[in-house]
């Protein structure tokens, strides 16, 4: 038979009273006289012009008592509203941090507090299997990397600042290599559900530049929602995962490159009519479209040509849409598990401003930021805000 959980007991009014902070000193209470010792009693001198005068009449005690309190509240007001000489205090909180300066995110390129702009970062693995929608969160991730998986399913990799507060991100599910290999360049809280033997065998050997925080070991920073059908129902909020990074790695710091960001083209400068970005990975179930929107020039994605809605009904936008073109195949000896280039080059297409450019991908090692390039090989610059990379196979046709 189940516990049930205890409940503090109440705390008494003198309880209450010692736990409150002694900031300041008792005030003494004064010693009580002696019984004997008698009362002085006050002497009363009377004017001697008073004598024989009869009393003031008591509306002209009324008078003078309201003369009296329209005098107190004449001397209150222009010590309130003006004639005070002391500085005005601002209690607004919101008006101060508006009118601090603001700095680009390193992550996303939002405009944020400088103190917020080199946060560390927590890389999750959201799965996208019908059975698993809709997610919850997925329209706050900063960056979503999304590919294939086993069946022509396809799974996300999301990345969240630490200090953003989420009530719910999920579903979380496994990890797969090149999951990791996307997530070790921001050396991030790496959050998973188990993983294909391939990405435990790497985590464990202790190579992988991530804090790997998986729900096997961690069970107590995720929770099972009872109203979804497991394995699909496995969830954790920014609370836990934060405290499980203090757990896990208390002296972790952010150390990766940012992207080059740049302003957004004005209105004037965005295209009036634009094709939508289609990506067939697989089955119409995992058909993706981004359609543009000029007035808020940003990407609305659809799944399954319907709107890619989050659980608390809340509809994906990305501002850049990268898609990288890469060589996907079955890992040696295993006829399930794919084996995705993460290292190397590739072609690139980057659609932001309502325009299409193409480029290069590249990452140099499994801990390199991956670079975005020009046809000249310089940077390409991307505008603040979410970020959606599509790796998809090389032959797969990608229209627009």
């Amino acid at each position: 038979m189940p516990k049930t959980p205890r409940s503090s007991p109440p705390v008494s009014q003198s309880q209450s009273d010692e736990d409150e902070p002694l900031d300041r000193p008792p005030t003494p209470t004064p010693a009580p006289k002696p019984a004997s010792a008698e009362t002085p009693k006050p002497t009363v001198v009377k004017s001697s012009s008073s004598a024989g005068k009869k009393p003031l009449p008591k509306w002209l005690w009324m008078a003078v008592a309201g003369a009296a309190v329209l005098i107190v509240a004449g001397v209150v007001g222009w010590k309130i509203f003006g004639g005070t000489s002391s500085p005005t205090v601002n209690s607004n909180p919101a008006a101060d941090a508006a009118n601090e300066i603001l700095v680009a995110r390193l992550l996303d390129g939002v405009p944020v507090l400088a103190e917020k702009s080199n946060s560390n970062i927590y890389a999750i693995v959201i799965e996208n299997i019908v059975e698993s929608r809709p997610p919850s969160a997925l329209d706050k991730a900063s960056v979503v990397y999304e590919t294939l998986a086993e069946g022509g399913i396809t799974r996300f990799l999301t990345l969240y600042p630490v200090g953003d507060s989420i009530s719910q991100i999920g579903p979380v599910r496994s990890a797969r290599p090149y999951f990791i290999s996307w997530a070790e360049e921001y050396k991030p809280l790496f959050v998973h559900a188990g993983g294909s033997p391939q990405a435990i065998d790497y985590l464990r050997s202790g190579k992988a530049n991530v804090y790997d925080f998986n729900q096997f070991s961690h069970g107590g920073n995720f929770i099972r929602d009872d109203t979804r059908p497991a394995p699909h129902n496995l969830y954790t909020d920014s609370d836990k995962l934060f405290m499980g990074l203090r757990r896990t790695a208390p002296d972790a710091t952010p150390t990766y490159t940012s992207w080059t960001f740049k302003d957004e083209a004005p209105i004037d400068a965005r295209p009036t009519t634009v094709n939508d970005v289609v990506i067939d990975f697989s089955s119409f179930n995992y058909k993706v479209t981004y359609a543009y929107d000029r007035v808020q020039n940003r990407y609305q994605r659809l799944v399954a040509e319907k709107p890619h809605l989050t659980r608390e009904n809340n509809q994906i936008y990305a501002k850049d849409v990268v898609v990288e073109f890469a060589k996907i195949g079955l890992v040696a000896g295993d006829k399930q598990r794919l084996d995705i280039q993460t290292v190397g080059s590739g072609k690139l297409l980057l659609f932001r401003d309502g325009t299409v450019t193409e480029g290069t991908w590249k990452k140099d090692s499994p801990t390199a930021r991956t670079q975005f390039l020009d046809t000249g090989g310089n940077p390409l610059a991307l505008n603040p805000g979410p970020i959606w990379i599509e790796v998809v196979p090389t032959d797969r046709k990608v229209t627009y």
